[in-house]
């Protein structure tokens, strides 16, 4: 009996053919995303460094200014100002300080390129620094100055520097008076300068006076002492106690950085300084009024003589009364001066003339006021 030959299905035969290709399909993506991954991975990689060796040559290099210094400078008259420049790799090229306002060269490198011996310039050697010494400067010094490196284009960093003028002050009048066994107190200040303001120091005349400051043990027995006060500028207090008469003279604060200020100081005996100078200045005015109306009454008796003499008439009226005033002049006193010099009085009337004709005729200089004299010679007409 034969054998039957195996035959296989035809659903077993697809079935394996299905798994073989299903098997492919995902061989092929696991090796498309293998070769993903692998591209993906290089790509976020780093990069190795390319060291590049480059040779600059100096000349490529151009120089620069070290701002980190001051440029706005101010100083006092008379105080020497620097003006400091650095520059940094500054090779084969140079540094010329100019002055601004009228672009004058004031030096190129080391060299001095005006004829004004207060500019100079300091460079030490192999130094960065180009430092412009003014010295003795004036407020006409005053501006803008260049600091200026020859590149093409060119380099420059500008600096401002100014001059001011100190003065002290004494505070009051240019004249005190003070009373015997009072206190003299004399203020002197200087408003805040551009630098340290010093000391003042204090001289009665030509020479300093040997003060006590008030920091001194001693300070608060000593007669003559100065207090001193940095807190708003410089101020200095001298103070002497018990002011007898030979502490007159002139007094003067002598700053280190300013201009000096001086005040003359009378210690006076007795009266009141404010009624003394009241008194002084009234006797004054009316010694020199009655003066100045006595000159006048002069020169007009002069004048009527001459007028009479050029028209004809006799001289006897005019040197009669020239004579007359000259009598008034000479014999007031004093306090007839001043009453002559508060009204300069005139006769209100020819009515006065008889009694005053007969009161000169009998009177004599001494007895007769300047009143009278004067009506006396205006009725001699």
């Amino acid at each position: 009996m034969f054998a039957r030959p195996h035959l296989s299905s035809p659903i077993a035969s697809f079935s394996s053919q299905a798994n073989f290709g299903l098997l492919n399909w995902l061989i092929s993506w696991l090796l498309l995303l293998m070769l993903l991954l692998k591209g993906y991975g290089a790509a976020i990689a780093p990069t190795p460094p390319t060291t590049t060796t480059t040779t600059v040559s100096p000349s490529n290099l151009l120089p620069y200014f070290d701002f980190d210094v001051a440029r706005n400078l101010t100083v006092t008259v008379g105080q020497t100002g620097f003006l400091h420049c650095r520059v940094e790799r500054l090779g084969d090229k140079d540094v010329s300080w100019i002055r601004k306002r009228d672009l004058h060269i004031l030096t190129a490198g080391g060299t001095t390129y005006t004829s004004d011996q207060r500019f100079q310039v300091i460079r030490p050697d192999g130094s960065a620094n180009w430092t412009l010494q003014i010295k003795y400067p004036q407020p006409r010094d005053s501006g803008v100055y260049e600091c200026q490196i020859n590149t093409e284009p060119k380099m420059s960093l500008s600096y401002t520097f100014n001059v001011v003028e100190l003065k002290a002050e004494i505070f009051g009048p240019s004249d005190l008076m003070v009373k015997t066994g009072s206190d003299i107190n004399l203020t002197c200040k200087i408003m805040q300068g551009p630098h340290e303001l010093g000391n003042i120091f204090w001289y009665k005349g030509t020479e300093m006076l040997d003060v006590k400051n008030e920091n001194e043990i001693d300070s608060a027995m000593a007669r003559i002492r100065v207090e001193d006060d940095w807190s708003d500028g410089l101020t200095s207090r001298l103070k002497i106690r018990h002011a007898m008469p030979g502490d007159t003279g002139n007094y003067t604060c002598v700053p280190t950085v300013a201009k000096t200020s001086s005040v003359y100081v009378h210690v006076i005996i007795g009266e009141h300084p404010a009624a003394m100078q009241h008194n002084s200045s009234s006797n004054s005015n009316s010694f020199y009024c009655g003066i100045c109306c006595m000159l006048l009454s002069i020169v007009s008796c002069c004048l009527q003589h001459w007028f009479v003499n050029v028209s004809g008439g006799t001289t006897s009226y005019g040197a009669e009364r020239a004579s007359a005033a000259a009598t008034a002049a000479v014999g007031a006193t004093a306090s007839e001066t001043r009453r002559m010099s508060a009204r300069c009085i005139e006769p209100t009337s020819l009515q006065q003339c008889p009694n005053a004709r007969k009161t000169a005729a009998t009177s004599t200089a001494a007895t007769t006021t300047l009143r009278e004299r004067l009506v006396a010679v205006e009725c001699m007409r």
